[in-house]
C-alpha cells in the first residue's frame, strides 16, 4: 500500500508516533539524522547488536529495536501503522536509515524462543517453580511445540524488497538500497566477525558486547541442563534438513557441518508433536491462563540515555571492550548518575565539603533528576 506524504493528518499522526518511539526530529543533532532499525525476529542476537552500537556510537546513531507490530502496540501504544511505515516516514524526513535483520540457525533459534517464553507462556509459572521441574518434562514440551516455534525471515517476508538468489558467503552479509533506505542481512554464526561486518555497513568501528543471553538468566541452570541432555528426534531433524532458510543462508559445507553436529545428538526414535489444531488449542489455553508479560523493554545493557552519568559509564564499558575484558556491567540511569556524583565529589576541595552541610544528599536528589 502506497503512503500519501501529502496527507497532513497522516503526517501529524506519524510525528506523534515518532515521539512515542523517542525519535527526535531535530536534524541539527547527528544522532537524530542517523537511524538504525534492528528489525528482526526474536532470539537471533539482535539485543547484542543494539547494545553494541549504543555503547560505541550512542551520539552518532539512534537505534530502534523492534520485532513486530505487537511491540509497537504494547510498548509504545502505536496501533495503526506498521514498522515499515515508520521507517519510510523517517526516510521522507531526510534521515539516513539502516535496517538490519539477522539469521540464526533454526534449532538454536527454536530452543532460545522456547526458553524466552517458557515461564510466561509454556508453563505459566515463576522461575523458582520452573527450576524444580524434571528436565524430561521440559524436553517433552519442547518437542511437542517444535514445529510451531517460528523462525521468521524478516528480510525476505517483512521488508518487501528483492533479495539476491545466493547469499554472499564472502562478505557474510547481503544488502540492498531502495529509495535511500539501506537494508542488510547478517548471520549470528558470524558474530565473531560482526565488528568488521558492522564497520563495513556503518562506516565506524563497533566493539561487540554480548547482551541478554539465556545462560545469564535465573533459569540458566535449567537451560544448560536442557542443552546437555536434549537429543532431537529423528523426524524433527529430518524436517530441518529441508529448511529453506538454512539452505539459503548456509553454504553446502556449512549446512553439512551444522546437520552433522545435530546428528551426533540425535534420538533415533520419532516423536509426534502437536498437530496444527492441537497447537491452536494449546495456545488458546496458554494465553487465557497467562499472567506474566512476555514483552520486555529493560533487558538491554545500554538503554541509550545520553546523560553525563550514562555517558561516563558507557565510556568505561567501551574501554573494557577495547581491552578485551569481559563486561558484566549494565548502564542503569540512577546508578550511573550516583557513580558520576561520587566520582565528581572526589575532586571537590575539602574546605567546600566542610562548610556545605548535607551537600552530597542535596546534590544526589537534584542531580539524578536534572543530570540530562
Amino acid at each position: 500500500m502506497s503512503i500519501d506524504f501529502t496527507d497532513i493528518n497522516y503526517l501529524n499522526k506519524m510525528k506523534i508516533n515518532n515521539e512515542k518511539l523517542g525519535i527526535n526530529d531535530d536534524l541539527t543533532i547527528e544522532k537524530n539524522k542517523n537511524l538504525i532499525f534492528i528489525y528482526t525476529p526474536p532470539k537471533v542476537g539482535s539485543t547484542t547488536i543494539v547494545s553494541s552500537i549504543r555503547i560505541n556510537a550512542c551520539g552518532k546513531f539512534t537505534v530502534l529495536h523492534l520485532h513486530n507490530e505487537l511491540m509497537l502496540k504494547i510498548l509504545y501504544g502505536i496501533n495503526d501503522v506498521t514498522i515499515l511505515d515508520i521507517i519510510k516516514y523517517n526516510n521522507f524526513l531526510g534521515k539516513k536509515i539502516h535496517v538490519i535483520d539477522i539469521y540464526r540457525s533454526p534449532i538454536e533459534q527454536k530452543i532460545s524462543t522456547f526458553f524466552e517464553n517458557i515461564q510466561s507462556f509454556h508453563f505459566n509459572v515463576p522461575d523458582e517453580i520452573l527450576n524444580t521441574f524434571e528436565i524430561t518434562r521440559i524436553i517433552k514440551r519442547f518437542n511437542q511445540v517444535f514445529p510451531h516455534l517460528q523462525t521468521n525471515d524478516h528480510y525476505k517476508t517483512r521488508y518487501n524488497i528483492p533479495y539476491p538468489e545466493i547469499f554472499d558467503f564472502n562478505k557474510k552479509f547481503i544488502s540492498i538500497e531502495i529509495d535511500g533506505i539501506k537494508y542488510f542481512k547478517i548471520r549470528l554464526k558470524d558474530s565473531k566477525e560482526w565488528k568488521n561486518i558492522l564497520k563495513e555497513i556503518l562506516g565506524i568501528e563497533i566493539f561487540i558486547i554480548n547482551d541478554y543471553e539465556t545462560n545469564k538468566k535465573p533459569i540458566h541452570n535449567l537451560f544448560l541442563l536442557f542443552k546437555q541432555q536434549y537429543k532431537i528426534p529423528i523426524n524433527l531433524l529430518n524436517n530441518i534438513e529441508n529448511n529453506d532458510e538454512l539452505r539459503y543462508y548456509y553454504s553446502v559445507e556449512e549446512r553439512k557441518i551444522y546437520l552433522d553436529s545435530w546428528m551426533e545428538k540425535m534420538d533415533n526414535n520419532t516423536f509426534n508433536p502437536f498437530t496444527q489444531e492441537q497447537y491452536i488449542f494449546y495456545t488458546d489455553v496458554a494465553l487465557d491462563n497467562q499472567y506474566i508479560n512476555e514483552i520486555q523493554i529493560d533487558h538491554y545493557i545500554d538503554l541509550g540515555c545520553l546523560c553525563k552519568g550514562c555517558c561516563r559509564k558507557r565510556g568505561l564499558i567501551l574501554c573494557k571492550l577495547m581491552n578485551g575484558e569481559i563486561v558484566n556491567d549494565r548502564i542503569e540511569h540512577n546508578q550511573a548518575a550516583c557513580e558520576y556524583i561520587k566520582e565528581k565529589s572526589k575532586h571537590i576541595p575539602l574546605y567546600i565539603k566542610q562548610y556545605t552541610p548535607n551537600r552530597s544528599s542535596l546534590i544526589k536528589n537534584n542531580f539524578i533528576k536534572n543530570i540530562t
